[in-house]
């Protein structure tokens, strides 16, 4: 067996010299996993000093195989909401180190004071007069000043780990870096965290994250998803897509999995088939290492003192048996066949979501939008995936053959000339009538044109829907299984995929994520009879089965 590790940074070990060295504000936003002032200058200088004497000294060992793990749950939460009595979650303010960068952020932006006080409706003297309340208020949300200052946190924070991934880098050139960034970040609505998920991943060597897959809450009001789902997949499914689409060909790994369980989520009486679905799924989707959240256990197997005092220790794996023998057992069938489960992730994705960070900025719900496309295509059995304005830029176009722009009205003029620039080379979008209207600060915006390729103008999401499965089919792109499903629910629940296996027979794998039982309806085109076999049992099984909430069916499907 070869065990490999990585390397854990942790920066709320903020030194008591720090603050008579580099001032009394250094520490700050002490209730995060990055307890200081990114921006001041002592930060670079005490990294500098901490990584030069034990990156050498880590360098070629197998617990750096797994890479450098620069920060634990980056975020950099600046808002603030004056309708409430306290700031939001994990929201603080900045220095004055921090309002610097932004001034020259600002003149780089803008070229000109002019310019910048005509969008602000300001009337500064030059940029060093700028001046701006931080946390910000999220009643700016949607004006220039708030695209800014959000814009600005993100690129000054993937700035920071980028000289954070140069820093290890340069005392070990075969180091892998990642962060262990919550998927949701970027799954979710808010973009005032300062963590560009699109940048990071790109910078980093391996996929870093700690995603996660709601199942119980134990308090709070009852969300969308449980209407219709047995779990929420969201940020699971589009969150690896998303990853994946921007970094195809490196490993995924989730150095804190929050499947089972985390403070909010929990059940003490979980069925263990909701371990086999999660994880089942996560793997299809991308995911190719894990280190389960969690097993706060002594060496003896007593349980840690810090782990009696827990909130989310109670109703965790630790007091379910069932639930963790079937991680191992899922473990154990995933790899039995890894060829498989890696040709799912590796299958190509024709149909690509444009994810725009100007809408996601200033819109207030952009990535429900979002998710409500790729809800309406989950489910078809196709692989989904992203683009952006750099993917469109950086990667073989060829690799997809539709791009669907979906409720994004507000692009920058780059984004825009990228998608144009896709057109002329031949490429096909889907478009609805509200997108590409205007940039970032609200200016109208040329309209796109086919060039040399095919624009298709669409007026709802089931014409997009309809207009991107028709053309796949066209296309001969659509897989040759067809899996039709009825249930007790008002949306289709199982997700599925099909790769050929290298007997060249098809291999379907189900996960019903729905709240009822699925009874699916299996055929293989052009073949009247078929024969599933059930891959982990050997045995042939029916063609037409009914699926429990979260159970996975994965079968070798032959004509006979």
């Amino acid at each position: 067996m070869v065990l490999w590790g990585f390397i854990f940074m942790n920066h709320k070990g903020v030194p008591k010299w720090s603050e008579e060295k580099y001032g009394p504000n250094f520490s700050m936003r002490e209730d995060t996993y990055t307890a200081y002032d990114i921006d001041n200058p002592g930060a670079r200088e005490i990294q500098h000093m901490l990584l030069s004497n034990v990156v050498p000294e880590m360098a070629g060992k197998k617990y750096t195989k797994l890479g450098y793990m620069l920060c634990n749950e980056p975020h950099f939460f600046t808002y603030t909401d004056a309708k409430k009595d306290k700031l939001p979650w994990a929201s603080g303010g900045v220095s004055q180190f921090t309002i610097e960068k932004f001034k020259v952020w600002l003149s780089n932006k803008h070229n000109n004071i002019e310019a910048l006080n005509r969008l602000w409706n300001t009337n500064f003297n030059s940029f060093k007069d700028v001046t701006l309340k931080i946390p910000i208020d999220i009643s700016l949300k949607g004006t220039p000043i708030w695209y800014d200052w959000a814009s600005f946190n993100m690129d000054r924070v993937t700035d920071w780990y980028a000289f954070l991934k140069s820093e290890v880098t340069k005392y070990d050139p075969e180091a892998k870096v990642h962060l262990k960034i919550m998927p949701n970040l970027w799954t979710e609505n808010k973009r005032v965290h300062g963590i560009d998920l699109e940048a990071l991943t790109d910078l980093s060597g391996i996929i870093g994250n700690d995603s996660g897959a709601d199942h119980t809450y134990t308090w709070g009001k009852p969300h969308e998803w449980q209407k219709h789902y047995a779990f929420e997949w969201r940020e699971l499914c589009m969150g690896f897509d998303f990853m994946k689409s921007v970094s195809p060909n490196k490993i995924n790994f989730n150095s804190e999995l929050h499947y089972l369980s985390t403070v909010r989520s929990r059940n003490l009486h979980l069925d263990p088939k909701f371990a086999r679905a999660s994880f089942w799924l996560a793997h299809s989707y991308g995911m190719t290492a894990s280190q389960i959240w969690y097993w706060p256990r002594e060496a003896d197997g007593s349980i840690s003192k810090k782990a009696l005092n827990d909130k989310g220790y109670a109703g965790s794996n630790n007091q379910q048996p069932r639930v963790t023998n079937e991680v191992a057992t899922t473990i154990i069938d995933l790899n039995s066949y890894s060829e498989e489960i890696m040709a799912m992730q590796r299958q190509r994705k024709p149909l690509r979501i444009f994810y725009s960070k100007t809408s996601a900025i200033n819109k207030n719900e952009h990535m429900d939008d979002l998710f409500e496309l790729y809800e309406a295509l989950n489910f078809e059995g196709t692989p989904l995936g992203f683009v952006t304005q750099n993917i469109i830029k950086k990667q073989d176009n060829d690799n997809w053959d539709v791009v669907l722009v979906h409720k994004t009205p507000m692009v920058t003029k780059d984004e825009l000339t990228a998608v144009q620039n896709y057109l002329d080379n031949g490429g096909m979008v889907i478009i609805d009538e509200i997108s590409f209207k205007n940039d970032e600060y609200g200016n109208s915006l040329n309209e796109l044109n086919e060039g040399k390729g095919k624009l298709i103008r669409v007026n709802s999401l089931a014409e997009t829907k309809e207009k991107a499965l028709t053309i796949l089919k066209e296309q001969k792109l659509l897989s040759e299984i067809t899996v039709y499903e009825t249930n007790a629910i008002a949306t289709k629940g199982c997700i599925w995929r099909v790769v050929k296996n290298e007997a060249g027979n098809h291999v379907l794998s189900v996960v019903n994520v729905g709240k009822s039982e699925a009874t699916l309806n299996i055929s293989l085109n052009g073949h009247p009879n078929i024969e599933c076999k059930d891959l982990i049992k050997g045995i042939e099984v029916s063609s037409n089965p009914t699926l429990k909430p979260n159970e996975v069916f994965f079968v070798e499907v032959t004509a006979k």
